[in-house]
């Protein structure tokens, strides 16, 4: 999609992340009050997609990062801060919007009330019954308000994603994990990322924790999370969850993978390149480098056991990485621990 400008970018990312209207059915405001919200949301992601200067005071020629992991790598520290910009100013918007929603007093920019005077907010006094009770009702939070979660017992993310990713891969995945067990998860705040609704499959049988989120730091379950950054092209990734004290003894099990998930292994598992990260609090100077060397077709490998999530993670994926991931699964979850 080409965008007119930076601003128009990052606005995508809350229609993108948008899910179909699901109401609660047992909320004290009825399933015509929660469509009144959710419609009302969606028209003001739509107006400021339309025209982001409803929103901001200027927009910024479109631009985009190529290094997820290393934004700083591209060197474009003015696209930093324009990117910075609109989600400071964005989330100024929605975090009055929900404190106004809990009946706190809101000082709102004139740019804001000429927002919400467009999606039919003229009183602050008068808000919609559902705007109030999202803002209101037990366990409240600010992603759940933003994209009209509405059913705290459902998991809304899948259903986004889906669209997202390759749908035949996507429910392929989907489809394997429910029917071994897997837990799915809404992710608000997952470390290391600015996606506010993301996406974790989990095999709780690794952990009674719920998941951090995301799939490169302080993973405890193996599973796959999912996520999206519009500043990034592509927007979207879906890495797999390798807990970091499996990816040592994965590594030495090599020899017992079958062919396929042997190629696999190779071709997206880091190679040592000597940087010594993992020895850098080492002042013996004798530790070993936590790499493990395995052979694949006559060919030496020094496989790092540092932060796996930074290369098993696919921008999309077809039917056959599908394969691949669940082969990784299985053969990860023969390690769970008794």
């Amino acid at each position: 999609m080409k965008y007119t400008c930076v601003e128009q970018r990052m606005a995508q990312t809350y229609i993108s992340l948008f899910p179909e209207f699901i109401p609660n059915d047992t909320a004290s405001v009825s399933e015509a009050e929660q469509s009144v919200f959710y419609d009302m949301m969606k028209t003001l992601y739509k107006l400021i997609f339309d025209d982001p200067l409803y929103l901001v005071t200027k927009v910024n020629d479109d631009d985009f990062f190529v290094n997820r992991f290393n934004k700083t790598a591209d060197n474009k520290p003015k696209l930093k801060v324009n990117v910075l910009k609109f989600r400071t100013v964005m989330n100024e918007l929605l975090k009055n919007m929900f404190h106004a929603g809990q009946g706190l007093e809101v000082k709102f920019k004139k740019k804001h009330l000429h927002l919400l005077s467009l999606v039919g907010i003229d009183d602050l006094n008068d808000l919609p019954a559902a705007w109030k009770w999202m803002a209101t009702r037990p366990e409240a939070n600010l992603s759940a308000f933003t994209y009209c979660l509405f059913k705290q017992n459902h998991v809304y993310s899948p259903a986004v994603y889906k669209k997202i990713f390759s749908k035949d891969a996507f429910e392929k995945l989907d489809n394997w994990m429910h029917k071994n067990g897997y837990k799915q998860y809404d992710i608000y705040d997952a470390t290391g990322s600015d996606c506010k609704l993301s996406l974790s499959y989990i095999n709780p049988a690794w952990s009674i924790d719920p998941p951090n989120g995301g799939f490169l730091y302080k993973i405890k379950h193996t599973g796959i999370a999912a996520e999206l950054d519009y500043s990034i092209e592509p927007v979207s990734v879906l890495g797999l969850c390798i807990p970091k004290t499996l990816m040592k003894p994965l590594t030495e099990s090599f020899e017992f993978m079958n062919d396929s998930l042997k190629e696999f292994f190779i071709k997206q598992a880091i190679k040592c390149w000597d940087c010594k990260y993992c020895v850098q609090t080492d002042k013996t100077g004798k530790r070993p480098l936590a790499y493990v060397k395995v052979t694949h077709k006559q060919t030496n490998y020094k496989i790092c056991t540092y932060f796996p999530g930074y290369s098993f993670n696919w921008s999309n994926f077809d039917t056959l990485t599908a394969d691949h991931i669940i082969e990784m699964l299985k053969h990860m979850d023969t390690f769970v621990p008794s």
